[in-house]
């Protein structure tokens, strides 16, 4: 009797722990710049990095998104999952934009991205929009619509 509650005192803990971290936002996973969300939607998430290139210019790269609402032609809707965009944006006069293929397992949808770093480099916020192959339903065209976001920087 006493090594049954252990065990199931065991996969307890182990089922608890999984779904702490599967909460986890993606900050805690990547070392990211700045890391935030959709606006008016704290399940989802939005992170990059910036870095200064040898010419001493900045860029945002690893632009990272999770979660953010879709729907399809066929009116389902969903989260997309995690999607990090290929290569970097130039940043100039604190602004910076991309047009992108983000490579995932159920396609290969169009990221458009605005942003804006504030001063100071706190703050930074702009839009996304995601179209194309984001559901797991094969043949499907799906749309974010344009979610605007804000992120701070991380630690």
């Amino acid at each position: 009797m006493k090594a049954r509650a252990t065990r199931t005192l065991g996969v307890s803990l182990a089922a608890a722990a999984a779904f702490a971290v599967l909460s986890m936002p993606a900050s805690a996973f990547f070392e990211l710049d700045f890391s935030g969300h959709v606006r008016q939607d704290p399940d989802s998430f939005v992170g990059f990095n910036v870095k200064r290139t040898e010419t001493g210019k900045r860029k945002v790269f690893f632009f990272t998104t999770r979660g953010i609402v879709y729907s399809c032609d066929d009116t389902s809707t969903g989260r997309t999952e995690f999607l990090t965009l290929e290569g970097s944006m130039r940043v100039k006069h604190r602004r910076f934009a991309g047009k992108v293929h983000v490579f995932t397992p159920a396609g290969d949808p169009v990221a458009h991205v605005h942003g804006k770093l504030h001063r100071g480099n706190q703050v930074a916020n702009g839009d996304v929009r995601l179209v194309g192959k984001l559901s797991p339903e094969p043949g499907l065209r799906c749309d974010t619509g344009v979610q605007e976001w804000r992120v701070t920087a991380s630690g």
